[in-house]
C-alpha cells in the first residue's frame, strides 16, 4: 500500500474510533438531562400536589409518629454531659427541624416537688446544651392518632397524636415509675425545598405543642 493511500485509511480508522465516544458522551449527557428532568417531574406530582391522597395521609401520620418517638433519643443526646459536644448540638439541631417554630411550647419535665415546667423549644435546646435541664430518662409508648389529618388550606394539614411519657428508673431502664398522657399537635406543611438551580414546595411533617 502507498504512503497516500494509507494516510486516509489511518484517518478513517481514527475517525471510526474516536467519533463514537464523543457521540457517546452528547447522549449521555442527554439522557442524564432527561433522567434529572424526569425525577424532578416525579416530585413534583407526588409532593407538590395541593391534595394529600388516602395513602398519603396515612404515610404523613406514621411519620409524624416515628418523629416523636425519636424526639425521645434526640432529648437524650442533647441533656447527656457524657458526650462530645459535637453529637450533642447535632442532636439540638434535629429537636429543632422536628417541630414547626422554636417557639413552640413543650410540656415534658416532672420534677416532685416541683412545678410542671413548660419550655419554649428555643429555650429547652438553650438549657440542654448549658447543662441546665435534668437528664431524666423517659419514652414516649402507645403512639396513635388521637384525630386523623385533615385539610386546613391549600398549604396545611393537621392532626393530633396521642402518647405515654414513661419515666424510668436509671438504675433499671425497664422499669417504669411514672406514666403521663400527653397530646400533641401535628402538621403536615408545603415548605420551599431547593435542589441544585430548582426550588420545589413539598410536604413536610411538623410536630406542634406537647401538653
Amino acid at each position: 500500500m502507498s504512503k497516500y493511500l494509507k494516510i486516509p485509511v489511518i484517518i478513517l480508522v481514527l475517525f471510526i474510533t474516536y467519533a463514537p465516544s464523543c457521540v457517546d458522551e452528547e447522549a449521555i449527557a442527554k439522557r442524564d438531562e432527561e433522567a434529572l428532568n424526569e425525577t424532578k417531574n416525579e416530585i413534583r406530582t407526588e409532593f407538590e400536589t395541593e391534595y394529600l391522597t388516602e395513602t398519603s395521609i396515612f404515610a404523613y401520620e406514621t411519620t409524624a409518629k416515628q418523629k416523636l418517638s425519636d424526639l425521645a433519643d434526640y432529648l437524650h443526646i442533647m441533656t447527656d454531659t457524657s458526650l462530645d459536644m459535637s453529637f450533642r448540638v447535632k442532636a439540638s439541631e434535629m429537636i429543632k427541624s422536628t417541630f414547626q417554630s422554636e417557639n413552640i411550647t413543650l410540656r415534658l419535665i416532672e420534677q416532685d416537688e416541683e412545678p410542671v415546667k413548660e419550655l419554649k423549644v428555643r429555650l429547652l435546646i438553650k438549657k440542654g446544651l448549658e447543662n441546665k435541664l435534668p437528664h431524666l430518662p423517659f419514652t414516649f409508648d402507645s403512639i396513635y392518632i388521637h384525630e386523623l389529618l385533615h385539610r386546613i388550606d391549600n398549604t396545611t394539614y393537621s392532626g393530633v397524636l396521642r402518647f405515654s411519657q414513661n419515666f424510668t428508673d436509671p438504675a433499671t431502664p425497664e422499669q417504669i415509675i411514672k406514666s403521663i398522657r400527653r397530646n400533641t399537635d401535628f402538621w403536615v406543611v408545603k415548605e420551599e425545598k431547593v435542589f441544585g438551580t430548582d426550588s420545589l414546595k413539598i410536604w413536610n411533617v411538623r410536630l406542634g405543642d406537647i401538653r
